[in-house]
C-alpha cells in the first residue's frame, strides 16, 4: 500500500506457502508492503506470519497484533518514520521488529511475549536509528533493543512492565540488564 489507510476492522491475514512458513528462513516475502507514510490498523496476523511487513519511506502500524511471528513482524527496509501504536506479538523465535535503514521508531501500549530482542538493527551495520519505547508489556524475552551501530539509541518513557526479560538494552557485546 502507497500512502494511505487500510483498517482491516479486526480481520485475520495469514500467509500462502507461497511466501514462506514462517520460520526463521531468510527471503521470506512479507504479507503486507506499507510504503509512504501508510496506515494499516486493526489487523491480526495469523499462524504463518511469513516476513510479516515491509516498510519503506515510513509508515503508522495502529493495533496490528501477530499471533505467531514469522521471520520477523516488521521489517524497516528504507528511511523513514515509523510509529506501532498498540498491538501485539507472540511466539517471536528471534526478533520482532528487524531495523535494515536509518529510521526514527516510536513504539506505545505494544505487548510482546515470547521472543529473543524487540527492536533489533541490522547486525554489523552502523545505521543512524533513534528507537522510543513508551509503555507496554513485554515477557519471555531477551533484550528489549539489540544494536551493533555506534549510531542507535533507544529512549524508555511511561510505564512498561517486564516479567523474565532479561536485558533493557544489548549494544554490541555490553549488556544492561534489568
Amino acid at each position: 500500500m502507497d500512502g494511505g489507510v487500510f483498517d482491516g476492522k479486526g480481520a485475520t491475514y495469514t500467509a500462502s506457502s507461497r511466501l514462506g512458513d514462517g520460520g526463521q528462513a531468510e527471503g521470506q516475502s512479507p504479507i503486507f508492503i506499507l510504503k509512504n507514510g501508510a496506515t494499516l490498523k486493526n489487523v491480526n496476523i495469523g499462524e504463518n506470519g511469513a516476513d510479516g511487513i515491509h516498510v519503506y519511506n515510513g509508515a503508522t502500524v495502529e493495533n496490528v497484533n501477530w499471533l505467531d511471528v514469522g521471520e520477523d513482524a516488521l521489517t524497516v527496509k528504507s528511511e523513514g518514520d515509523v510509529n506501532i501504536l498498540g498491538g501485539s506479538a507472540k511466539g517471536a523465535s528471534d526478533k520482532i521488529f528487524q531495523v535494515n535503514a536509518d529510521a526514527h521508531i516510536y513504539i506505545r501500549d505494544f505487548d510482546a511475549d515470547g521472543f529473543t530482542t524487540l527492536v533489533r538493527t541490522n547486525g554489523g551495520k552502523q545505521l543512524d536509528v533513534d528507537v522510543v519505547i513508551d509503555g507496554g508489556s513485554f515477557s519471555n524475552g531477551a533484550n528489549l533493543f539489540r544494536t551493533d551501530s555506534t549510531l542507535a539509541n533507544v529512549t524508555f518513557q511511561s510505564d512498561i512492565n517486564l516479567s523474565n526479560v532479561k536485558n533493557w538494552t544489548r549494544v554490541g557485546d555490553q549488556q544492561s540488564g534489568v
